[in-house]
């Protein structure tokens, strides 16, 4: 009987330097789907890879060298060996239950974060497209999402400042108060990076630029909130006006080194320069941090502002946390039935049931 494996790293275990050194970026996933199944025999695969975790959950067969094969698997994928330490696994109910949590924002840095309800049905319908899915991932992570809307709906998890980029903006009223005086360049036009937009906006900064290699995109987001778009060749002349510069691309190289923001610092005649980085792979070289005047924080340096948020919240955690176990033991039957062959009912709600028949397999 085969069995559902995860094998992964996350924020819990490995510092962001090490989550960017694994992280999957889209064009190596149907490759990397087919090495696994190739070379560790699994039948199904879905990888799920976000600024702070990278996990691979697998049918593979039961017994054997699979959860090596696994590791082996996502470690050669970058050829780097060395983080092998960092790695968890889990399988069966273990797996289910992680998946769960995650869906549910109860394993995420900013506990109770929407972003991760998306990023889980990205993965899925990527794994989808690449034609790595099955009946129990398909199942699965439709159950997943069920129970990450639910947990949502059911408790007060997601109250208050629940994102990375909201957070980052909670950092940056920290160091300059009210940022009706600052000048704020976002980096990037994906989700996060119009979060951030949104946050900064909200806050009333006193001018918002927006900067993205698609200039389109740039233009688009800057009209829906009332921002100003520039090219990307821009930077350099961005950087020379900006207090507060948020990164959130998909980049796999630095934007920003130690060299090409030393050569503006002249021009902004001393004026502190703020970077604040929750790209993964990371935008901006740490060296930059060494630079008089300049100073820098990546996604890991949020954790005070996670600590307090956690501290607010802790009686709808605690909820969210029971609701999840309670998710995870009625999946238990509906698993061991797919383990066996057999066909078994699967309740979404106390008024209706979907067969496991009925699922896309």
């Amino acid at each position: 009987m085969n069995r559902l494996r995860l094998v992964g790293l996350s924020h819990r275990t490995a510092p962001v330097e090490w989550r960017e050194r694994l992280a999957v970026p889209d064009h190596r996933l149907p490759g990397f789907l087919e090495s696994l199944r190739r070379e560790v025999g699994a039948g199904e695969a879905v990888v799920l890879s976000t600024c702070n975790r990278v996990e691979v959950y697998a049918v593979t067969p039961p017994e054997g060298e699979a959860e090596c094969l696994l590791r082996k698997g996502l470690l050669d994928l970058h050829g780097d060996v060395s983080l092998d330490g960092s790695l968890y696994a889990l399988e069966d109910d273990g797996a289910v239950r992680h998946l769960f949590r995650v869906s549910a924002g109860l394993d995420s840095l900013v506990v109770g974060e929407a972003e991760i309800l998306g990023q889980v049905k990205r993965s899925y319908d990527l794994a989808r497209q690449a034609q790595s899915t099955g009946k129990l991932t398909n199942v699965l992570f439709q159950r997943a999402m069920y129970v990450g809307k639910t947990v949502r709906t059911d408790t007060k998890i997601s109250e208050g400042p629940t994102s990375v980029p909201s957070l980052a903006v909670s950092l940056a009223r920290r160091i300059f108060g009210e940022l009706a005086e600052s000048r704020v360049l976002v980096v990037g036009a994906g989700a996060m990076a119009e979060q951030a937009v949104r946050a900064f906006k909200s806050q009333k900064a006193a001018r918002v630029v927006i900067a993205n290699r698609t200039l389109e995109k740039a233009v688009a987001m800057a009209e829906r909130f009332g921002a100003h778009p520039t090219p990307f060749d821009a930077l350099p002349r961005e950087l020379v006006q900006a207090d507060i510069v948020l990164c959130s691309t998909g980049s796999p190289d630095f934007l920003f080194t130690r060299e090409s923001v030393s050569q503006v610092l002249e021009e902004r005649k001393g004026r502190s320069l703020f970077f604040i980085d929750i790209a993964v792979p990371r935008d901006v070289d740490p060296a930059v941090d060494d630079l008089e005047n300049v100073y820098l924080y990546n996604i890991d340096d949020l954790e005070g502002l996670v600590a307090e948020s956690l501290v607010r919240r802790q009686a709808e955690i605690t909820r969210a946390g029971e609701l999840v176990e309670a998710k995870t033991q009625e999946f238990a039957p509906w698993y061991e039935s797919w383990r066996r062959g057999a066909t078994a009912a699967l309740r979404h709600n106390a008024r209706s049931s979907m067969s496991a028949e009925a699922e896309p397999g």
